[in-house]
């Protein structure tokens, strides 16, 4: 090749590189520009990331802040507030707890008719203080002091008295007991005998207005009789008895563990008297079952009565639908005297109708022989209502009686009871 063609060729080979090398110049350029860019956003994005992470850390401490005042401000509240419940004993924790029931009672004799303002005594006006000291997991010790106060007692205002202001408080528990998961329970002091209530056990929610204790709702009503042309001595309360054992006493009082929803109890009245009495409660399939028996001696308690034998069973499906029944018998005291006897059935029906809570209706149906005079022959029957307000605490009641009185030698007209009101619980 000649020296101009190498020349000419080495000239075309150094344009090719110069131009190959700023193509690639310029391209890389123009990248790194385009990467400066990315990294310069990059860089931003980060602190602001970094600032949205702060403002968040700091606006968590606020909350942090606020929710401990707002628990500090609680704990003061409670502990500094004048209805605050404090246990005097550190080890120690305390309830107060009450009711207050209150209705309108209107009742016709078969000659007049009368209306009374009453406290409902088929569940008192009452209040309560209960305490509890926990040692260790074993054992329990507790109190429970409660009272009622009652103006116009439902089961003794009358004809005659149709206002009664001699109300003063009555003494309901003055207890204390020791409770061992696997010893059972002791309790001395006044308060529910081991038979008490064994009469009364009832699942239907409208005990509020009627059960079997028929003398709580209009009990001091007295029947006119025909045949005098006037009222007589006789009350309803005097002719109705559930002989629900031996009531509250001041007594001391021994209850079993809870064996398969089995519980034995037995106690020992101050004067003599004593009782015992078996109790059982089930969650069967569909079935809630309670029920109860119990045997009593009053012994020099009581100047009518020798011993008694009563219980009660109540079902409850989760339909609503609902059944109790109640029965006893007495051996009364007194030469010639016969022996009384009871019983007593409810059906009922409970259901959510209302936004309001649980509406529950029943009926029931009763007889009470020869609790007052040989040949008495007592019948009552009606129905009851009870509307439960949930949020408010309260239940709402409607309820009806009929009364009928057979006594020998005399005409009695029967007795019919309304009552409604209102019972409101803390």
């Amino acid at each position: 090749m000649g020296l101009r063609r190498w020349r000419a060729f080495l000239r075309l080979l150094m344009a090719s590189l110069v131009f190959c090398f700023l193509a690639a110049f310029s391209a890389y350029g123009a990248e790194k520009e385009t990467l400066d860019r990315l990294e310069k956003i990059i860089k931003q994005q980060q602190v602001q990331i970094e600032a949205q992470q702060k403002a968040l850390e700091q606006l968590q401490g606020q909350v942090e802040a606020l929710r401990g005042q707002t628990a500090a401000a609680t704990v003061k509240a409670a502990t500094d507030s004048p209805t605050a419940v404090k246990a005097g004993n550190p080890k120690g924790s305390v309830k107060i707890y009450g009711q207050v029931n209150k209705a309108v009672l209107y009742s016709n004799d078969g000659d007049s008719g009368t209306t009374y303002l009453v406290d409902n005594d088929n569940s008192s006006t009452r209040v309560g203080l209960e305490g509890a000291i926990k040692p260790n997991d074993k054992y329990t010790i507790g109190t429970r002091i409660e009272v009622e106060y009652q103006t116009n007692p439902s089961n003794l205002v009358n004809q005659e008295d149709r206002r009664l202001d001699d109300a003063t408080f009555e003494k309901r528990h003055l207890d204390l007991w020791v409770d061992g998961n696997t010893i059972g329970k002791f309790s001395l002091g006044w308060g529910s005998t081991a038979s008490d209530n064994s009469s009364e056990v009832d699942l239907s929610g409208t005990s509020v207005v009627g059960y079997s204790d028929i003398a709580s709702m209009a009990g001091g009503q007295l029947f006119y009789d025909n045949n005098t042309g006037s009222l007589s001595g006789t009350r309803i309360g005097s002719v109705f008895s559930n002989m629900d054992g031996l009531s509250r006493q001041e007594r001391i009082r021994y209850d079993t563990p809870d064996f398969n929803g089995f519980v034995g109890s037995t106690s020992y009245i101050s004067d003599g008297g004593g009782d015992f009495a078996v109790r059982y409660s089930a969650q069967i399939d569909a079935f809630k079952l309670a029920a109860a028996v119990a045997y009593s001696n009053p012994g020099s308690t009581s100047d009518t009565i020798d011993d008694q034998l009563n219980g009660s069973i109540s079902v409850l499906h989760d339909s609503g639908f609902n059944g109790t029944f109640a029965m006893g018998t007495r051996d009364n005291k007194g030469a010639g005297r016969d022996d009384g006897a009871f019983f007593y059935t409810k059906f009922g029906y409970r259901g959510r109708w209302c936004p309001l809570g649980v509406t529950s209706l029943s009926a029931d149906y009763g007889r009470y022989s020869d609790i007052s005079t040989n040949g008495d022959d007592a019948d009552v029957m009606g129905f009851q209502m009870v509307q439960d307000l949930q949020e408010w605490g309260t239940e709402a009641y409607l309820g009806y009686r009929f009364h009928k009185l057979d006594r020998n030698g005399t005409d009695y007209d029967n007795i019919n009871a309304i009552m409604t009101g209102m019972r409101v619980k803390f």
